[in-house]
């Protein structure tokens, strides 16, 4: 770790702001910890009786839309699990059909802010803080996270039967042949 700490030394000296300060107390660390900007892009979402959603199945975190983009695939995931009545087959091929493409436009939103929230040189700093200091931006970049972020969701309710996720049982709302507890 001594070499990890004179890297981080040699690679940050001579930089203004608290950078100095930073480099200084590098030293009573006990640990470092390193990250990237980065994203695994998968060919499929599902395999077998697992499906993933959120970030593991198309992660649009960088451009601010993981979470939603996980609400959204838990919703259309537990639709379509209800609308094929457990065939998780068909339910995982149609939950990816249904958001594959909103689910790219919020990777590709991310793919754009990440290297304008996180540029490479000093230049690159200046001009996104001075740009981002505009309202005329903020507002741009708002109308684009809602124009990426927009989905047209199925109604599931509307067009499944009360409880059909999990069947009705001698009128009681519950998985398929269990009892309810009291």
């Amino acid at each position: 770790m001594a070499q990890q700490k004179t890297l981080i030394r040699d690679a940050f000296a001579g930089l203004g702001w608290e950078v100095p300060r930073l480099l200084e107390s590098l030293g009573q660390a006990p640990e470092l910890y390193f990250d990237s900007i980065s994203r695994a892009d998968v060919p499929t979402w599902s395999t077998g009786r697992i499906a993933l959603l959120g970030d593991a199945a198309c992660g649009a975190t960088i451009g601010g839309m993981g979470t939603g983009t996980a609400v959204v695939a838990a919703y259309v995931l537990a639709g379509e699990l209800a609308r094929a009545r457990g065939d998780h087959r068909t339910a995982f091929a149609r939950y990816e059909h249904t958001l594959r493409d909103y689910a790219q436009g919020c990777q590709k939103g991310g793919d754009r802010t990440g290297p304008f929230l996180a540029p490479g040189t000093a230049t690159g700093l200046w001009v996104r803080n001075g740009l981002l200091n505009r309202r005329w931006l903020l507002n741009k970049m708002l109308d684009m996270g809602k124009q990426i972020s927009s989905v047209d969701l199925p109604d599931y309710a509307a067009e499944l039967p009360k409880a059909a996720a999990f069947g009705v049982v001698s009128g009681r709302v519950g998985p398929r042949g269990a009892r309810r507890q009291r």
